[in-house]
């Protein structure tokens, strides 16, 4: 019997699922980011503690599928697009996967939307985060939703998943039981990341670094950087500026939505709307993108295996036991999770100050 475990370096979050052979959970833990970012023993103590055979690693950017112990020093730099690592690594990311590696943990570096060779290569042109590594951890969880819901095999799932989490927003396009399409968390606004960035702002911003990549979303807008989305909801009630933070939260994600519905070989193939992350617990905040969507297809909010941890890891430790020949096996080939290749920096046709550390 194969033990696997899932883990999901989230910006708020960093949560682990453990699952038996049978589908069965023996682990469901969160622990905030910014107590394993002074503390990373705390993860270490975690896996330490824990048995467990197989492991899908915290894997930021991603990379082509990839063992722990084959992790080179130039994947650190591709896992985490950070030019200068060495000053604090984004979420403490970097200095785990090296521990990881160090110890020798028996798992899987996993890719990102990119790196999937079941989305076409125009869609890659001049794009990094089409969706990082956890979004299609997430999307597992998704197929198999509506492989239980609609009683059909994973070839046959097609919804837009919408992920909202702490920090990031992400919209991915899946037909087929596989991701064709995505717009990843650096290109809408979320509740704390700013999301695309007006090319002629980049020019004025000049040097842009990569906390800003992190702020300008609604947050930051409001004035209130710390402050929970429930609470910021609560504001807008009555805070003319908080509210027009919130309103340009819904127009971002709603026209991604709409925009990506376009990448489907047709829109009557799109079953659901599936909403997912930390956010979409909320129901305040998702009833208005409900009413707006429904135009497209049905929209819910996925249903979670654990009480605890996010969808993210849940999918994290699925793809683990998928790669080890179990339950979930049908899903990861259907994916094609062990085909994926090439470089995040892959079609990029504009000059990049830093390619490789």
């Amino acid at each position: 019997m194969v033990r696997v475990i899932g883990v999901d370096p989230g910006s708020a979050s960093w949560d682990f699922v453990g699952m038996e052979d049978d589908g069965t959970f023996f682990l469901d833990h969160t622990i905030p980011t910014k107590q394993i970012q002074k503390h990373p023993e705390l993860f270490l103590n975690l896996l330490n503690t824990t048995e467990f055979d197989v492991m899908s690693a915290p894997s930021g950017f991603g990379l082509p599928l990839k063992k722990i112990q084959d992790l080179k020093q130039e994947d650190y730099f591709f896992a985490l697009l950070k030019k200068n690592p060495d000053k604090g690594a984004i979420l403490g990311l970097g200095k785990i996967l090296k521990i990881l590696h160090e110890q020798g943990v028996n798992g899987y570096f996993l890719p990102s939307v990119k790196h999937l060779p079941t989305v076409p290569r125009y869609r890659k042109v001049n794009k990094i985060d089409l969706g990082t590594a956890d979004k299609l951890c997430t999307t597992v969880v998704g197929i198999r939703n509506q492989m239980e819901d609609f009683n059909i095999p994973c070839g046959e799932s097609s919804f837009i998943m919408v992920e909202m989490g702490y920090g990031f927003n992400a919209v991915l396009a899946i037909e087929n039981g596989q991701i064709i399409d995505g717009i990843g968390g650096s290109n809408i606004m979320g509740f704390r990341a700013v999301g695309s960035i007006d090319a002629e702002i980049a020019y004025l911003m000049g040097k842009i670094k990569k906390k800003d990549v992190y702020s300008g979303g609604v947050s930051s807008i409001a004035g209130y950087f710390d402050m929970k989305a429930e609470e910021i909801l609560l504001l807008a009630k009555q805070d003319k500026k908080t509210r027009m933070a919130m309103d340009a939260f819904y127009s971002d994600l709603v026209k991604s939505v709409f925009a990506i519905s376009s990448s489907f070989s047709s829109k009557d193939v799109i079953k659901e709307i599936l909403f997912a992350g930390r956010l979409a617990r909320i129901d305040a905040l998702i009833d208005p993108l409900v009413k707006k969507l429904s135009v497209i297809a049905p929209p819910k909010v996925m249903r979670s295996y654990v009480p605890i941890a996010k969808e993210s890891a849940q999918g994290a430790a699925f793809i683990a036991n998928g790669l080890s020949g179990g339950k979930f096996v049908d899903i990861v080939e259907n994916m094609k999770i062990r085909e994926t290749s090439g470089s995040i920096l892959d079609d990029i046709y504009l000059p990049l100050e830093e390619r490789l550390r």
